[in-house]
């Protein structure tokens, strides 16, 4: 963002956080009572309206149109969801987008945040300690065996951190090691515009445009341990094409 925001783009993003002060605790209690009384079984459903709500009124609000661009059909089965991370924009438009039976891998420090604790403990989020990799580790098998077992999908963003240049920062394994742990296809997602609008960590952001693009699916069953990092690499050079960075041999 290269010149300071003006009155009216503060007082949007002033509007936008009283709005999520008062949309965080009626999403708790949606959930709350929708878990209640289905004894759970709406947990999916809720999580989808709720989370649908929460990132189209912060996208409204802040003046940001989402285009959602196919560029081919998702898979029927769970999948691994990919996307890059380079604004805070990013939580707003991957929950608007609101996929069936998608959930998350957050950090534990999310959780010290007590609206943030109790959405991801109503809606099944996975939380890890990356501080200890053992925990880690543990709490990502126990994840994995929920996701197996309800058929739901995982989305993450493989460079494990947000980009505070826009651009692509090195792929991490774990989003690679969890396709092939759970056997599930790779669904890459490129957020285009995010960055231009709300850069890095910034909590102002400019109206404009934000294109969601829906990659095809990567079959990943002839995949192992042994091949990890090399399809990781793979899949790093295709997201630095779509940012418009030089794909570097050897990278």
């Amino acid at each position: 963002m290269s010149k300071k925001p003006g009155f009216f783009v503060i007082l949007r993003m002033i509007i936008i956080l009283i709005a999520l002060i008062i949309l965080l605790p009626v999403t708790i209690i949606i959930m709350a009572v929708g878990n209640l009384v289905s004894l759970g079984r709406w947990q999916d459903a809720t999580f989808r309206i709720t989370s649908y709500l929460f990132g189209r009124t912060g996208l409204a609000l802040a003046g940001v149109r989402l285009d959602i661009r196919y560029h081919a059909d998702l898979p029927k089965q769970p999948a691994v969801y990919l996307f890059n991370h380079s604004s805070t924009l990013d939580l707003f438009v991957i929950t608007a987008l609101a996929l069936p039976g998608v959930r998350y891998i957050a950090k534990r420090e999310l959780g010290y945040n007590p609206f943030f604790w109790m959405i991801a403990r109503l809606s099944g989020q996975i939380m890890i300690n990356r501080n200890d990799p053992r925990q880690a580790i543990d709490q990502m098998n126990k994840g994995y065996k929920s996701l197996r077992k309800r058929r739901f999908s995982l989305m993450l963003a493989p460079e494990g951190t947000r980009s505070r240049t826009g651009s692509i920062l090195p792929f991490k394994s774990g989003a690679f090691h969890a396709a092939v742990e759970l056997g599930y296809p790779i669904v890459p997602i490129y957020i285009e515009g995010a960055y231009a609008l709300c850069p890095g960590k910034s909590l102002i952001a400019l109206p404009g445009r934000v294109t969601v693009h829906f990659h095809k699916p990567v079959d990943t069953s002839g995949w192992s341990k042994k091949t990890i990092r090399k399809h990781a690499e793979q899949m790093r050079e295709r997201y630095l094409e779509w940012n418009g960075e030089t794909v570097q041999t050897g990278v």
